[in-house]
């Protein structure tokens, strides 16, 4: 709840900056913060191109639609996985407008050298390390993990790993903070999150079997809030098209 009113008061102070800010449109992208670091790179070439500000709130997947719903604010939403899309579209909030980005996939987080020697899912359930799995209610890695565990080994695998953990996290970003603290051995995060800088040097990563963890395409689409539908539209076919598809590539979500 604190999350979703933090993301809402962020929407009011852009809605209200937005009111003496007539020179430029301004376009409020909803973004999953696994996705953050493309998506402001690309921002930042697209403001200059198509003359326009282009700011973001980022979040859990979930809490980023609850806050658009309420708002009733906004252009772009780009949440973790496509399962939101098709979960939220009956809702009424987007348009037809959207392109997948990319994809993204889980992965075994654990610290670097792997000191503890986790070799599989199995692990999770072990007691003489600490693990953390996210919210499956809120993230999409939540959501995506709840898929790995219930496929890898059934609905009891998958409750007695949240049942091993020692906290549940709310984000993708919440669970790397805690393996670069070192107060968690073990995760389960989108395996993209590694290139990110405050990472490269800290965690490494055990696959997963893609039967077990698939790969997941993240869309962005358009919302029916948008105030500039024509630049939205824009926006959302340039980062699926080929410049926009390198800047993904280079964070891991394409191959």
């Amino acid at each position: 709840m604190l999350r979703l009113f933090k993301v809402a008061i962020l929407i009011c102070l852009l809605s209200v900056s937005g009111l003496f800010a007539k020179d430029k449109e301004t376009i409020l992208i909803y973004c999953g913060i696994t996705m953050v670091n493309p998506v402001k790179e690309i921002a930042a070439i697209l403001e200059k191109d198509l003359d326009v500000k282009i700011v973001m709130t980022q979040g859990g997947s979930a809490d980023l639609f609850n806050a658009l719903k309420t708002s009733n604010v906004g252009d772009i939403y780009i949440p973790g996985e496509e399962r939101y899309i098709k979960e939220y579209k009956p809702q009424g909030y987007f348009e037809e407008h959207m392109k997948s980005i990319g994809y993204n996939q889980a992965a075994i987080f654990v610290q670097k050298g792997n000191p503890h020697s986790v070799r599989n899912l199995k692990d999770l359930l072990r007691t003489d390390i600490s693990t953390m799995l996210c919210d499956y209610n809120t993230g999409s890695i939540g959501k995506m993990t709840k898929t790995i565990l219930e496929n890898y080994g059934g609905k009891k695998f998958f409750e007695d790993a949240y049942l091993n953990v020692v906290e549940v996290g709310t984000d993708s970003r919440n669970i790397n903070a805690a393996l670069n603290k070192k107060s968690i051995d073990l995760a389960v995060n989108w395996k993209s999150t590694i290139t990110f800088a405050d990472n490269k040097n800290t965690i490494d990563i055990i696959e997963i079997d893609e039967k077990y963890a698939p790969k997941m395409h993240i869309p962005a689409i358009l919302l029916k809030s948008s105030k500039n539908k024509d630049v939205a539209k824009k926006i959302i076919d340039y980062m699926a098209a080929k410049d926009g598809q390198a800047i993904m590539k280079k964070y891991g979500f394409v191959d």
